[in-house]
């Protein structure tokens, strides 16, 4: 890691600030909502890069969708519990996210455009399959109402 040096103080802070940013992303997520956003950030940085074929943008929010900070644990209960006998499906769409945001990466490092885009095809299928799916379950069993009937 190089320093810089700065000569003011609002420099300084926004270099402090530059360094930073990269940790609290690889940090543990507090809340699911959280996540989601992360993951919608990261799908519409993809979805720019592959426009304009910046492959190290897009393998870099690809990882960064392989490999997402997890919900707390009470939070994952919470959702575990809402979508109740059809846990199965539920985890069998978040592998196929995360199988195809690393396929996405991979053909990314090889500068694949076409491979890229079908992976990000079936990338962006899989959220929306777990979204028509599950949404309504896991906002009502994380919802405000909900947690103060806990």
């Amino acid at each position: 890691m190089s320093f810089i040096r700065t000569r003011t103080t609002g420099s300084a802070t926004l270099v402090l600030a530059l360094l930073v940013m990269p940790l609290a992303s690889t940090a543990s997520a507090e809340s699911f909502q959280s996540v989601m956003q992360d993951l919608a950030d990261d799908m519409n940085r993809v979805q720019s890069a592959l426009f304009v074929e910046d492959f190290d943008a897009v393998t870099e929010a690809a990882e960064a969708i392989a490999d997402h900070p997890r919900p707390s644990l009470g939070e994952r209960r919470r959702m575990l519990s809402a979508v109740g006998t059809r846990v199965g499906e539920f985890r069998s769409l978040d592998q196929q996210v995360h199988e195809a945001a690393k396929n996405l990466a991979d053909a990314a490092r090889d500068q694949d455009l076409d491979t890229a885009i079908r992976y990000h095809g079936r990338l962006v299928n899989a959220c929306i399959a777990c979204h028509s799916a599950f949404r309504d379950e896991v906002v009502n069993a994380l919802s405000p109402e909900a947690a103060a009937e806990r």
